[in-house]
């Protein structure tokens, strides 16, 4: 028996055709969009730049500003000692009494230095014995010269200049700069000292600082001697910290009156020796 024929309306076949091209098309979009889309979204979604992969930009680094050079300090040129040997051998063969020599540079402090068994005679007599009331620069009877720990050196402050009235201008630390070093000799051996203090003291008994009698010096008394200096000083010339502070350094003092007036007020000078020629 022969099975009957089904009859499909064509309008049924058109629409299923017009639903099968719908549907191509369809799968179509959907395949090619999604890589249109993710192209897009890499582009706008790059990842942004953290902090700490942030770099600044600066202007170029300048260079520290430099300060103008500087001189560097200059060194004090050494000492040339100008006193004459030859004068002071002269001097003292015509006076055994002659003991040495004093110089300072740039001042009338140019003398022989005498020495006898007091400290009274020289006051009024000149190194040849004349009577005079200028007197004679003389040391102290109680010192050796460049023997001694401290040897008192003693001279009058005459208004006419003469004598020791210089060194009254250590007062004024300018000048006293300018003029720092003293020349003495003895008939053998030449001495370059430094002064590092100038003082205004009372130079007679019951004084508080008896400068004066600090001759041979021992320990304790070398320390005494340095304080009672540092302590008393009108201008002070030396370094603290380079003063020595033992008993291994010889000094000579100078002294004389701080004015006209009959006072017992002395100007003295303090220096310590640096060198032997």
């Amino acid at each position: 028996m022969r099975k009957p024929i089904i009859m499909i309306p064509a309008s049924l076949l058109l629409m299923f055709g017009a639903f099968l091209c719908f549907g191509m098309l369809y799968l179509s979009w959907n395949f090619t969009f999604p890589e249109k889309t993710m192209a897009t979204f890499a582009e706008v979604e790059k990842p942004s730049v953290t902090r700490a992969e942030y770099v600044q930009p600066t202007e170029a680094p300048t260079e520290p500003p430099t300060e103008a050079p500087t001189e560097p300090p200059q060194k004090e040129a050494p000492y040339q000692m100008t006193l004459d040997m030859g004068t002071l051998a002269s001097y003292r063969q015509s006076n055994p009494e002659v003991a040495g020599w004093i110089k300072i540079s740039g001042t009338a402090v140019n003398y022989p230095i005498m020495q006898n068994g007091d400290n009274e005679y020289y006051v009024s007599h000149t190194w040849n014995g004349a009577a005079s009331h200028s007197g004679a620069i003389f040391a102290d009877f109680r010192c050796r010269l460049s023997k001694s720990d401290n040897t008192i050196i003693y001279g009058h402050n005459m208004a006419s200049g003469v004598m020791f009235s210089a060194i009254k201008n250590y007062k004024n630390a300018s000048w006293g700069n300018a003029h720092k070093y003293i020349e003495v000799a003895t008939p053998e051996h030449r001495y370059l000292y430094k002064v590092f203090s100038c003082n205004v003291l009372y130079g007679e008994a019951g004084a508080k600082f008896e400068y004066w009698n600090f001759v041979e010096l021992n320990r304790a008394d070398y320390r005494n001697f340095l304080n009672g200096i540092i302590n008393s000083a009108t201008v002070f010339y030396g370094d603290m910290k380079h003063l020595p502070r033992d008993n291994q350094q010889d000094f000579i003092t100078l002294q004389t009156c701080n004015s006209g007036a009959n006072d017992g007020m002395r100007c003295v000078i303090f220096a310590y020796c640096v060198g032997e020629k």
